[in-house]
């Protein structure tokens, strides 16, 4: 049955779709046009900037409309919308052409509803092109990789890449249960010599004779020059030093990145597997730069194969920071270590360490005022769900 000309005005709904703890979507109206052409004019305010909380949040976000036929018990998704459609904040008006939807609806059975729909991002990529005197660096999500994929010079120097890893469960060090209950982003590549330069400004590396070059991993980096070499106590705090690569990182994007937990490293870097390392239980160069294969020397970033998630280096290259103090493991419900130590975690292994320093599970350490030729670092962000 066709929609009905002698009513005016549809059965108005209004629908407040709880985004985070503010935005929301409200005052949801809905008006047919008169005479009747098969055409719904809708307006619904958004109280505080869905789109600003989708950027913390890490989603993609869009304006799902729907009419609920509450006789038939039938829903159907507006697809022929025009107008405006934002989810800034504000008052926004559109037209859903029922008609080209192939849609005939009785008015005074049907409400609508107008909602934010969200979709997890894939990735997240830093523009760092702006260098180091830049007051904010874009960012921006990605559901898929790009024509032609990462694996490029420009995700390893101007841009920097990092994929979700949602949360999960896992045997650490191959026997010990730990969960993780919230997604992170995870470097794809290690923190490259360029990269590092244009947040900072400048590049330990450059003083070494070889493993120099844009795309090679930052090396001579030290704990205390990634987050600060004053320490708030970390688990309990957050805090870094503004001056430090992860303050700039932070203050740039207003995103919490930070290096990984000893936990999270290990989960990404077993990417699902339960074997010595994160192909097989067998060392193999196709995967790895370590002492048999490196020539005494680091290498340019994901000129190995990926793990299993995606990630490059996980193991060899060099040997990678962890937030956790070295001391007893931590394992449980999002496991960290004791809020005080001598030294930091290293994991990964490096390109001079033998086939038994570059296993998923192997741990090392290194006191976090030191710069080595052997260790660098990769960037993660905790989201919140």
């Amino acid at each position: 049955m066709k929609l009905m000309s002698y009513l005016s005005v549809l059965v108005i709904y209004t629908l407040t779709q709880a985004f985070a703890a503010t935005p929301t979507i409200t005052g949801v109206t809905a008006q047919q046009r008169y005479p009747w052409n098969g055409k719904v004019d809708i307006s619904y305010t958004v109280t505080g900037d869905i789109a600003a909380e989708a950027k913390q949040r890490a989603v993609f976000t869009s304006l799902k409309v729907m009419a609920i036929d509450k006789v038939a018990n039938t829903t159907n998704i507006a697809t022929k919308l025009s107008g405006d459609t934002a989810l800034t904040a504000g008052t926004h008006k559109f037209v859903w052409d029922m008609n080209a939807d192939g849609l005939t609806f009785k008015s005074s059975n049907v409400v609508f509803e107008v909602s934010c729909e969200t979709m997890p991002a894939m990735y997240c990529v830093v523009d760092l092109s702006a260098g180091a005197n830049a007051t904010s660096y874009p960012v921006t999500y990605l559901a898929a990789p790009p024509s032609g994929g990462f694996n490029v010079d420009a995700y390893k120097t101007t841009k920097l890449v990092l994929k979700r890893i949602e949360a999960g469960t896992f045997k650490m060090q191959g026997s010990n249960n730990v969960t993780l209950t919230k997604p992170f982003f995870c470097g794809l590549f290690e923190m490259t010599q360029r990269q590092y330069e244009l947040v900072t400004g400048s590049n330990p590396s450059s003083s070494t004779s070889h493993s120099k070059g844009n795309t090679y991993p930052v090396h001579y980096v030290s704990y205390s020059m990634i987050r600060g070499s004053y320490d708030a106590g970390w688990p309990s705090s957050s805090y870094v030093g503004s001056f430090s690569f992860v303050g700039k990182l932070r203050s740039r994007t207003g995103l919490d990145f930070d290096l990984p937990t000893e936990a999270q490293w290990e989960y990404a870097c077993r990417a699902g597997t339960t074997t010595t390392y994160s192909y097989g239980n067998s060392a193999n160069g196709n995967y790895m730069w370590y002492h048999s294969n490196s020539c005494a020397q680091a290498h340019p970033v994901g000129s190995k194969s990926a793990n299993p998630w995606g990630l490059y280096d996980m193991h060899g290259n060099v040997g990678e920071w962890c937030l956790d103090w070295y001391g007893t493991l931590a394992y449980g419900t999002d496991p960290k270590s004791s809020s005080s130590g001598s030294y930091r975690v290293i994991r990964g292994g490096s390109w001079g360490d033998s086939e038994g320093g570059c296993t998923s599970s192997y741990r090392s350490y290194k006191t976090p005022s030191d710069g080595y030729y052997y260790y660098g670092f990769r960037i993660v962000r905790t989201l919140s769900e």
